[in-house]
């Protein structure tokens, strides 16, 4: 009866050696592409603030006066998310100019701006913000 060695050859560790290198290089691709999809996600979700803050802002302010205090502290709150996720945002050439607008348009929302004029901003930042970092905007 022969017996049977366990001990693995110096080929078949260099293969799981191989193997483990090839699988270590695979999760770190994932990871490195995962920030692109959260990227996506958040400037996906920046945008529908900012359409939401076009759509809605007049029903929180009219003639410089609150005409709903929820309302007008959730445009607060979306306006100061808006400049909080552009600035997570990776750094391109035009991202200082977007949060810029971003501050305006806190500024605008804090000061019961006209909601022609907030809307206006919105909408206006909202196309800025698809130029710099384009993504589908599909449901």
């Amino acid at each position: 009866m022969a017996l049977i060695s366990i001990a693995p050859s110096h080929r078949t560790y260099a293969a799981i050696t191989r193997q483990s290198w090839l699988a270590l290089m695979a999760v770190l691709a994932l990871l490195c592409a995962g920030p692109a999809w959260a990227n996506d996600a958040e400037v996906q979700t920046t945008w529908r603030l900012l359409d939401y803050v076009a759509v809605d802002y007049g029903g929180a302010v009219g003639g410089g006066r609150v005409i709903s205090q929820s309302e007008f502290a959730e445009m607060n709150e979306f306006a100061g998310q808006i400049v909080s996720r552009l600035g997570q945002l990776p750094d391109k050439p035009a991202k200082a100019g977007l949060l810029r607008s971003a501050y305006q348009l806190r500024a605008s929302v804090a000061a019961k701006a006209d909601p022609a004029s907030v809307a206006s901003q919105a909408r206006s930042l909202a196309a800025a913000l698809l130029a710099v970092y384009p993504v589908p905007l599909a449901p």
